[in-house]
């Protein structure tokens, strides 16, 4: 859940803010409908009304909308703009917008269900001759020379001599770090792997080749990811760390270790990107030809492998696992029934407290889960 000091470096990022606000003034016009898709505090919701904008539907997860409603409000569109509360890909409008306007991203556009929630708004809720913003995002990958950054992943599995945690190397080099890169730690031509085209089906996996040519003698150790984006035509922005500093950062996927290399030589970096649940599982093989100072070399890397699936919980995702739902789950159960519109939360608590006492200690503890449930899914 974001808190209004990160909703806050979201729309003081000028790089991102500028990019955004030419898009909106270009796209919307007077009597438009749009749709502002995680929405945050409605930041391009009141850019949208300013453009002209008849209605918005604004639609975030966050209880922050209850704060953006005070803003539109302040700003003289509360009329005009729609705050709803919701999974979008959930919520059901009147009327169909000619502006749909999103910035789901993390670090990367792939990011949990960003780019299915934009896919299904652009079917459900777009008109046929409408506007989507942003166009399409083009992920970049070059080779990254950052020994500090090396250091402080694997280091800590070196640092106590006398005992022997170096198991936990294969784990923490397989895994995929947020971080800032300067433009001194970038060695190789920026390559595009990816081209995330928004208005057009989406690929469940995504992949793509690369060849990347180192630019100067250096001690590679890893790779690092960022993205440009086509906002609309002629609009748009990048997160090369050359740019200056950006509210999302970049990406580094290290190697299994540092290699030498020298200026000329070539990388040949193949990337996957596959949606799993909540999240991606990225994998990343690099090749590079046997060189002067190094033989050939080939890393093969999975965050799957950086990750700690315990029996106990991959027998529970099995396909041919029967669930049976625990103390905790009956808990659960019984309050979602509970919640039929005819009794307050006060009284579901004070009954699932006597209920399930191994569960609920006190009863503020059950009154604490009534009312989180209570949030999510009642009317």
């Amino acid at each position: 859940m974001y808190h209004l000091d990160q909703f806050a470096l979201m729309f003081t990022d000028r790089i991102r803010m500028d990019a955004y606000a030419a898009a909106i003034q270009k796209s919307v016009k007077p009597g438009d409908t749009v749709v502002d898709l995680g929405s945050g505090l409605g930041i391009f919701a009141l850019l949208a009304c300013k453009a002209g904008a008849r209605r918005v539907y604004a639609i975030e997860t966050n209880p922050v909308v209850d704060f953006g409603r005070h803003l539109a409000t302040v700003n003289g569109f509360g009329d005009r703009i729609h705050f709803l509360r919701g999974d979008s890909r959930q919520i059901h409008l009147p009327e169909r917008a000619d502006v749909v306007v999103s910035d789901l991203r993390g670090t990367l556009p792939l990011f949990t269900h960003a780019v299915d929630t934009i896919q299904d708004a652009r079917n459900r809720f777009l008109a046929e001759d409408g506007q989507l913003i942003p166009l399409s995002d083009t992920l970049v990958c070059a080779v990254v020379e950052h020994p500090r950054l090396y250091e402080e992943i694997a280091g800590a599995w070196r640092a106590i001599p006398e005992l022997d945690l170096s198991s936990g190397l294969p784990l923490v080099l397989n895994g995929l770090y947020c971080r800032r890169l300067k433009p001194e730690q970038v060695v190789s031509g920026g390559v595009a792997w990816r081209t995330l085209n928004y208005t057009a089906r989406a690929n469940s996996i995504e992949h793509g080749t690369v060849q990347a040519t180192v630019l100067r003698n250096c001690l590679g150790h890893g790779l690092g990811l960022w993205f440009e984006t086509e906002l609309r035509d002629g609009v748009g922005f990048s997160t090369q760390p050359s740019i200056g500093d950006t509210v999302y950062g970049h990406v580094f996927l290290p190697w299994l270790e540092p290699v030498a290399l020298r200026e000329g030589e070539t990388c040949r970096i193949d990337l996957r990107a596959h949606p799993v649940g909540n999240d991606y599982v990225w994998q990343w093989e690099t090749n590079i030809p046997a060189a002067e100072g190094h033989g050939e070399i080939r890393f093969v890397q999975s965050t799957f492998y950086g990750s700690l699936f315990p029996p106990s919980l991959l027998r529970k995702r099995a396909t041919d696992f029967v669930p049976v739902l625990n103390e905790a789950g009956q808990a659960e159960r019984w309050m979602l029934q509970a919640m039929d519109g005819g009794r307050p939360l006060q009284e579901i608590a004070a009954e699932a407290f006597r209920l399930f006492p191994h569960v609920f200690r006190r009863t503020e503890d059950a009154f604490s889960q009534a009312a989180e449930i209570a949030e999510k899914f009642s009317r």
